[in-house]
């Protein structure tokens, strides 16, 4: 390694995603050191042991929990005892906190932040807060060195600032929650279905294609998105043949970085690191 030049990766692993619960596997890499954390924990933390030993991870231990915001469906209550013994800290938006705490968030072990903060050495977090519901959401823009993953669920609607907030990331997990047909035609009562769809909700599945079409036309050529993850689909009103038939008709040259999340399972493993997309697991962290 040059001097002054530091050794750093990406690499993020979803673990499922759904209105049933969300929960990532990230890894940051700086020099010798590996953090890692999970990106909400709406899954248990046996679901979460689980699958992270189905995919092969060994290691167990977490440096942190990154929450976007605190819906049952990012926090699941069942962690309370597994952070008090592993003395895990959650990181949490100060206006999260009180909501964080109600759902099991030990006082103690929760680390508030104003908006930007580092979990761990080397690495930096921002947030912007996106109109879902009443208290918001944050769309994390997680930066090693200069490896940059952006990690986006609850919206709400896609306003300028969240598309420059997310511009020039080299990864980008998005929300892709339903289709408009089958919301309509669903039995939901009609108050949900104006939730939803309201622009405080969530996006759509061409909410979310256009989105993404416009963070990729806020970057430079220079910078392209390796990865296109897709989550928080509606088990009711959404369909991954749906997303992949719009995507094939629409998303141009952006289908071929597509993955869309599943909610009972793992997706795959991806690597990011500078002039380096395609990395492998083995390749990151040795």
């Amino acid at each position: 390694m040059h001097a002054g030049k530091h050794h750093v990766s990406i690499s993020f692993q979803n673990l499922g995603s759904s209105s049933g619960g969300n929960a990532t596997l990230l890894l940051c890499r700086h020099d010798r050191t590996i953090h890692r954390f999970l990106l909400d924990a709406g899954l248990g933390p046996r679901t979460v042991a689980k699958r992270l030993k189905d995919c092969g991870h060994t290691e167990q231990r977490l440096d942190g929990i990154i929450l976007t915001h605190a819906d049952s469906d990012h926090m699941r209550a069942t962690w309370r005892a597994t952070l008090e013994r592993r003395r895990i800290p959650v990181h949490v938006w100060e206006p999260h906190r009180e909501e964080a705490c109600r759902k099991g968030v030990p006082r103690s072990l929760a680390r508030p932040h104003d908006g930007v903060f580092e979990p761990g050495d080397g690495v930096r977090v921002s947030c912007y807060r996106t109109p879902h519901d009443r208290t918001g959401s944050c769309a994390l823009r997680i930066e090693c060195g200069e490896v940059a993953l952006g990690w986006a669920t609850d919206l709400g609607h896609a306003d300028d600032g969240l598309i420059d907030h997310l511009a020039g990331v080299d990864a980008l997990g998005i929300e892709s929650n339903y289709d408009p047909d089958l919301q309509s035609a669903s039995q939901r009562p009609e108050m949900l279905i104006r939730r939803i769809t309201g622009g405080r909700g969530h996006l759509s599945n061409q909410q979310c294609l256009d989105a993404v079409r416009r963070i990729t036309g806020a970057t430079l050529r220079s910078r392209a998105l390796n990865v296109v993850c897709l989550l928080h689909l509606s088990r009711e009103c959404n369909r991954p043949a749906i997303i992949s038939e719009l995507w094939s008709r629409s998303g141009g040259e952006l289908v071929e970085t597509l993955e869309i999340s599943r909610p009972d399972g793992p997706g795959r493993l991806h690597g990011l690191r500078p002039h380096a997309p395609t990395a492998t697991q083995a390749e990151l962290f040795t």
